[in-house]
């Protein structure tokens, strides 16, 4: 079983289950007691670390490294197979309607942990072409600055994954502060049960919570498609 498993390696995260167990000449059960010996789940869970792991720098090739350059182009690469696995994954109809509510800001807002830190200065830097100004603040201010800040900007985009500072601190915004401005709110959440109309699932995306590495770069994307579609946007209105 575990020669079958590493001969098709490659063939992660697509292979299924079913060929696995045809190739051992054993039965999906029997793959599935297999995994949970190895400490898994099951045999999702071995796909979705063999997922992460696709993307990784083996040591096999660390120690062919005879130039800076191969190792830069070998990391780039992936990064860009990162990105092209993510693209069709996200709702792109979704994504050119904020987009064009965006393209009539000029003041937004990202409320984030330090664990959305990296992709909205990101964003920040892409909306200068745009001449929208991007404010980063931490998303445990004090209440009093939340709601300053739900007056003031025209979108607010907030980043909660796990969804439990949605739910928790946001709800102690006050009432009527929060219904004159809920429809600028955009959340970024693992949790499809926050009740927002513009709510970015990430659900979707294997392996969201089972790296940090593939989470950040999720939210980097939604950014990149978010200016991408803006761009777009913009584009049209000025040929009018």
């Amino acid at each position: 079983m575990a020669k079958v498993m590493l001969d098709r390696l490659s063939e992660f995260p697509d292979i299924s289950i079913e060929k696995i167990a045809y190739l051992a000449n054993t039965t999906p059960a029997t793959v599935t007691k297999f995994c949970k010996k190895l400490g898994y789940d099951g045999f999702l869970g071995i796909k979705q670390e063999n997922y992460i792991n696709f993307y990784g720098i083996t040591q096999e090739f660390i120690n062919e490294i005879n130039d800076p350059i191969d190792l830069y182009n070998a990391y780039t690469n992936q990064m860009k197979n990162i990105y092209d696995d993510l693209y069709p994954l996200y709702n792109h109809e979704q994504i050119s309607r904020i987009a064009w509510q965006l393209s009539y800001c000029k003041r937004i807002t990202v409320l984030t942990g330090h664990h959305g830190f990296t992709a909205t200065n990101l964003f920040s830097e892409m909306l200068r072409s745009f001449n929208i100004l991007c404010y980063e603040i931490d998303r445990h201010s004090d209440i009093s600055i939340i709601e300053n800040t739900l007056e003031q900007s025209d979108m607010i985009f907030i980043i909660s994954l796990s969804g439990k500072w949605m739910k928790k601190e946001l709800m102690e915004i006050n009432e009527k502060v929060f219904e004159r401005n809920q429809n600028k709110i955009v959340a970024l959440s693992y949790d499809s049960s926050l009740g927002l109309s513009n709510l970015i699932d990430f659900s979707f995306i294997p392996d969201f919570f089972d790296s940090t590495f593939i989470s950040n770069n999720s939210i980097q994307v939604f950014f990149i498609l978010l200016v991408s579609y803006l761009a777009v946007e913009m584009k049209k209105r000025n040929n009018l």
